[in-house]
């Protein structure tokens, strides 16, 4: 086994906070995993009367007309991690950073106001608002204005807790959320925090958006039965579903835990990332077996050490073909004895928020002793011969864990995790 480096501090998780397709709060999202239940609906934000895709991992409530819908997320995700972190009052502002993921931003009020700014009715433009009001372009642009694209987002998040420390938003495609745990479990490792508000958030729902990604004939067009959509490593697998929401964490030295007598719930071991250096989409597996070995061996961690992975599963014919020959080149015969699900079974894609939501399913995984399903499993692809827990969750005793993304690029970002012990 690879040696950690004994003087880096340790960094634990000592709160999580989740807004998903199944509602705002960690245990709707707990109890939908165990349960193996699908999220994925059937879309009321927008018009899919042109497009093949009708449906994605929705949350269930309407965008409010004053506030950004990601930054929403990220605000309702926050305020449940920071409230069961107990960090209020309890950390020095300048030694508390925010750094935050996101792919596309506030790609939804960008469209909307140019919409709005040309005099346009946003429901002929595929908009869709329920019974709420359409937003005033007055209303829109104060909150855009600070926030074009995605750089304000972690700058948001800092104002409402005081942040003083180092503050940022990562965009790396569907590897943001991982990648902005990863490089913020760093700040506290060199000593530059002592606490940091990580995660990601997404609302990539908008007409020209989703009919961009339509096109591009990697997203899921078999609609007949919503919830069974995504079907991650099945052989009859069309696509992935996309989906919103958000997952923050608060991670925090372990020392500056148990100094306040915090109760962490999980242990960040090891980080990793990669880059194909090759196409912008066709995975080889190649960057991601070099990350998998990467992260183990940042946290000093064998493979034969790994319980669970909770895998990128995005449920394209490519992605779980070469995510698969990844884990298996990365673990050699240990491949055959771990599970490995996609949650994005039953949540569909959260994009740049993916792996945030993905690190609070694994940490939910060791906490509470259960492996998430990969639901819709029906036939088995040979190509993806693992074990992916398949449709029924089960219950496991797990210590050591890890989650995986990857994002357009040839992004690849991986987390190793363990149960939280002193020793």
């Amino acid at each position: 086994m690879t040696k950690t480096n004994s003087t880096r501090r340790r960094v634990v998780v000592t709160g999580i906070g989740a807004v998903t397709p199944f509602g705002a709060g960690v245990p709707l999202f707990a109890d939908a995993l165990r349960a193996g239940r699908s999220g994925i609906s059937l879309l009321r934000q927008l018009d899919t009367s042109g497009v093949r895709t009708k449906g994605g991992g929705e949350v269930p409530f309407f965008p409010e007309p004053g506030e950004l819908r990601f930054v929403q997320f990220a605000r309702l995700a926050w305020q449940e991690a920071w409230n069961q972190a107990g960090l209020q009052g309890a950390v020095d502002p300048a030694r508390l950073g925010v750094l935050l993921g996101t792919s596309r931003g506030a790609i939804r009020e960008l469209e909307l106001a140019h919409v709005l700014r040309d005099g346009r009715d946003p429901a002929a433009c595929g908009f869709r608002f329920g019974d709420g009001a359409v937003p005033e372009l007055s209303q829109l642009l104060p909150k855009l204005f600070p926030l074009f694209g995605s750089s304000g987002l972690g700058a948001t998040l800092a104002k409402l807790c005081g942040a003083a420390g180092p503050v940022g938003t990562m965009s790396a495609a569907c590897a943001s959320g991982t990648i902005a745990i990863g490089e913020a479990a760093q700040w506290i490792r060199e000593g530059r925090c002592d606490a940091v508000i990580a995660g990601g958030a997404e609302a990539p729902f908008t007409p020209v958006s989703f009919a961009g990604v339509c096109s591009s004939k990697a997203m899921s067009e078999r609609w007949e039965d919503p919830a069974s959509a995504c079907r991650p490593f099945d052989r009859t697998r069309d696509g992935y579903v996309m989906g919103e929401g958000a997952g923050v964490l608060i991670l925090e030295a372990e020392e500056h835990a148990r100094a306040r007598n915090a109760k962490p719930l999980a242990e960040l071991l090891g980080y990793a990332q990669t880059d194909d250096g090759s196409h912008i989409t066709v995975p080889t597996g190649v960057g991601l077996a070099e990350a998998i070995a990467g992260a183990l061996q940042d946290a000093g961690v064998a493979s034969t050490d790994l319980d669970y992975i909770n895998a990128h599963g995005t449920a394209t014919v490519l992605n779980d073909r070469f995510e698969t020959l990844a884990v298996r080149n990365a673990l050699g015969k240990h491949a055959d004895l771990v599970p490995i699900s996609s949650t994005k079974s039953m949540t569909g894609h959260l994009l740049g928020a993916a792996g945030a939501v993905e690190a609070i399913a694994t940490i939910l995984a060791l906490c509470e002793g259960f492996l998430p399903p990969t639901i819709n499993h029906r036939e088995p692809d040979p190509a993806c011969g693992l074990d992916v827990v398949p449709n029924v969750a089960r219950a496991a005793r797990l210590r050591t864990a890890m989650s995986q993304s990857l994002g357009f690029g040839g992004h690849n970002a991986v987390l190793v995790m363990r149960r939280f012990s002193r020793v």
